[in-house]
């Protein structure tokens, strides 16, 4: 790999780091300074919502050995799925998060079985949605949110396994 290459891989993860930072500090959240979440802290998510709907955690297949940033946003989209469902989705009793990893790609799957499809939760005037996208966008991923058919809201985020910063 030539110096050039090195400089633009640092730079755009800086970038991504920086684009984190200000979207937290859009959001009014305080600087988080535990170490990052990741995958594995997923399934805390399922025991925080309190007396809202049950959350029911799955991780299946090649999710070791992540890049960080990778780690790092798929627990992001998970955490503000769940947050969405359980503010938003009116008479909702479960919340199914689901994670899948093979050899290129990671997909967080937040599903809720709420009984308005069309929610506030895609309504929303906040930065939510805007934020999950913005942050699949910028390692080369995709993330769609929309009604169910039959009832509730479904987000799903696919993530390349190398996180390219774009």
């Amino acid at each position: 790999m030539d110096a050039l290459e090195v400089i633009e891989e640092a730079a755009s993860r800086t970038l991504v780091d920086l684009r984190g930072l200000v979207g937290a500090l859009r959001d009014g959240e305080d600087a988080d300074l535990a170490p990052q979440r990741g995958v594995a802290d997923i399934e805390r998510l399922a025991h925080a919502a309190g007396d809202g709907p049950r959350v029911d955690v799955q991780l299946a297949g090649d999710l070791d050995d992540l890049r960080p940033l990778v780690d790092a946003a798929i627990y992001r989209i998970a955490q503000e799925s769940i947050t969405n469902a359980v503010r938003h989705a009116r008479h909702a009793t479960r919340i199914d998060v689901r994670v899948t990893g093979d050899r290129d790609r990671v997909r967080v799957t937040v599903r809720d079985d709420g009984d308005d499809g069309t929610s506030a939760a895609g309504r929303s005037s906040g930065y939510g949605l805007v934020g999950m996208t913005e942050r699949a966008a910028l390692l080369g991923g995709t993330l769609e949110a929309g009604p169910n058919a039959d009832s509730g809201w479904t987000v799903t985020a696919a993530l390349p396994r190398d996180g390219k910063a774009r």
